[in-house]
């Protein structure tokens, strides 16, 4: 597959044409993540649902629909988007965190499949809804590394009934209370499968307190490589465990998993424009034309993405901060080596696909950037507000 992304002519094209800042996506890109879901876990009964949090953009919503995948909805916004583009209810979960009740009564009279997280909704669902079966989401306990703001499985997370609440779910099925899936999300960006298969040991023991469920839902949290150095998970292993799991359970049960990054993140690239480059004290800072107002994650969880200059590929670097315009700190990166960057040179920040254009905002009354989809050679403005 040839990346449209690595071709640094045509993305300065796109910057010339489109202006800047500009975020540009890979339809190709997102298709190879897809396939490589689908080969790795052929040996599973599955479902892929696209977390759509990660970039909820029509035509990338589109893409997925294309490709048979189901959605991961986390708002009654989401579902009605999901909805709007095509996408039959029953390949639409819904996984709200703390959602009011008019959130609920809207899943449940659209016949939206629910992940509950509380059992503290269990008494309005018995109510108001006592015929709909519902998912639960659990939280196993389960502390992994890298940054806890995205570590979703962990005593001290909001997310998820915690295991310790078996003997209340119990109480409340005795009661009438209908579960046919269990849910868990150990986290995004986890470090090895063996991580995730300390949360998959849990959910597969919870299950045998069940009978029949329909699906257990595995969440994702495939790792990206963001840094040079970082390694992948090894997805064939973990679907190798998940079907043992599944073969020592005493009824059959299909797998879900809900991956946003994975199948984005590499899918995007931000393309800013260099406004200044000023000097410090004892640094040069690259001030741009962008800020954490439309990328804020590296602000957000201290990620790292690559920067690319475009505009200058020599071998001769210097050390930058690259900075932003906002009226606070805004810092993309911190003593990064780039080849010399001057007044008007185009950078491209890497892995921008997921949690890049759907976290921004307009603070300080800034625009939001543009959106481009390279789609078999075709450049298309896919901006929406």
């Amino acid at each position: 597959m040839t990346n449209p992304l690595n071709d640094n002519r045509l993305l300065l094209k796109i910057a010339k044409k489109y202006g800047t800042p500009v975020y540009v996506y890979s339809e190709a890109v997102i298709n190879r993540q897809i396939q490589k879901l689908q080969k790795d876990f052929k040996d599973l009964p599955f479902d892929i649902h696209y977390a759509m949090k990660a970039n909820e953009n029509p035509e990338i919503l589109k893409i997925m629909l294309k490709n048979g995948l189901g959605v991961d909805a986390v708002s009654v916004n989401e579902i009605k988007r999901a909805l709007s583009l095509g996408f039959e209810k029953e390949k639409i979960i819904y996984t709200p965190s703390c959602p009011s009740v008019n959130d609920l009564k809207f899943a449940f009279d659209h016949k939206i499949h629910t992940h509950i997280g509380a059992t503290e909704y269990f008494d309005f669902i018995l109510k108001n809804y006592p015929a709909t079966s519902i998912g639960l989401r659990i939280n196993p306990g389960n502390q992994i590394g890298g940054n806890q703001k995205i570590a979703t499985g962990h005593n001290d997370s909001k997310f998820g009934i915690p295991i310790n609440q078996l003997d209340v779910i119990k109480r409340y099925i005795r009661k009438g209370l209908k579960v046919d899936s269990l849910h868990l999300h150990t986290g995004s960006d986890v470090g090895t499968w063996q991580d995730l298969a300390r949360s998959v040991d849990v959910i597969f023991d919870f299950a045998k307190y069940f009978e029949g469920l329909k699906y257990i839902d595995l969440g994702s949290g495939f790792k990206v490589k963001y840094h040079p150095e970082d390694k992948t998970i090894d997805l064939k292993a973990y679907a190798f465990y998940i079907k043992k799991k599944i073969d020592a359970l005493p009824y059959p049960v299909r797998i879900k998993f809900e991956p946003g990054k994975f199948l984005v993140s590499d899918a995007g690239v931000l393309l800013v424009k260099v406004n200044v480059v000023k000097q410090g004290f004892d640094k040069k800072f690259v001030g741009v034309n962008s800020g954490f107002h439309h990328l804020i994650r590296p602000m957000y969880y201290d990620a790292y993405h690559e920067i690319v200059n475009l505009s200058n590929t020599g071998s001769a670097t210097e050390k930058y901060d690259v900075v932003g315009v906002l009226c606070e700190e805004d810092t993309f990166a911190h003593n990064r080596l780039l080849p010399t960057v001057t007044k008007d040179d185009i950078l491209m920040i890497k892995n921008a696909g997921a949690y890049g254009f759907s976290m921004s905002s307009v603070y300080n009354l800034q625009d939001k950037p543009k959106e481009i989809l390279i789609s078999g050679g075709i450049i298309t403005d896919i901006s929406h507000p």
